[in-house]
């Protein structure tokens, strides 16, 4: 490679170096044995909750791929992936972002749980601002699944903040401010910064005048 395609080509690697992110609190499969909230239409005092989900923020702005949440047993249903703000009065804000199709279902028969994956999302969120994933569904007819959570005193994944859960009784409820989580998988990828914009627009302009020069000399 010549050195002008040399630089065009790192300055294009450099600019497109934003790294994916993995945050997860399944590190060995989901846990059937803490169910904590069922999730679905049925009215209460059934038991359910009609939008359910975690509580997150990110340390720095970046663009969510994908989440998954992981329910109890083997499960299909038309869900939902929704996203809002979660504003300081520990309520959902305005939706944000509602994924266009259903959930991917994957049964793990070993493990005796579903995962239910939500992917290609495209969602910018800012660093520093809460937000909440949550799980509605259309279906009137969905009612008792349990989602799979975990009871720690802190996140460990440094990205998810704790379970909340819409009541019909009471509104949106943030279980023990943050003891108790949705277990959960997101994938997000940091948000080019200016800078990087410019060094790709550089290495193309630099590959596209070799490209000229190297037609003309022809």
């Amino acid at each position: 490679m010549t050195q002008p395609l040399l630089v065009a080509a790192l300055m294009l690697a450099f600019a497109g170096g934003a790294s994916a992110a993995t945050y997860t609190n399944v590190p060995n499969g989901a846990n059937t044995g803490l169910p904590f909230a069922y999730f679905g239409n049925a009215a209460n005092p059934a038991g359910d909750s009609p939008k359910v989900g975690e509580v997150f923020s990110l340390t720095q702005a970046s663009t969510l791929s994908s989440f998954a949440f992981y329910a109890v047993g083997n499960t299909s249903a038309a869900f939902q992936l929704n996203v809002a703000e979660w504003n300081p009065n520990n309520t959902a804000g305005s939706v944000l972002f509602t994924s266009a199709g259903s959930a991917v279902d994957a049964y793990n028969a070993a493990g005796g749980y579903t995962t239910i994956q939500f992917s290609d999302l495209g969602l910018n969120l800012n660093a520093g601002t809460k937000y909440i994933a949550y799980l509605t569904s259309n279906d009137q007819s969905v009612t008792g699944i349990q989602l799979s959570r975990t009871q720690t005193s802190q996140d460990a994944s440094g990205f998810g903040l704790g379970n909340a859960y819409l009541s019909n009784v009471t509104g949106w409820q943030l279980a023990f401010n943050g003891f108790l989580s949705l277990q959960y998988t997101a994938v997000t990828s940091a948000v080019p910064e200016p800078e990087q914009g410019a060094l790709l627009l550089a290495g193309m302009g630099v590959i596209g005048a070799i490209a000229a020069r190297r037609k003309k000399q022809a």
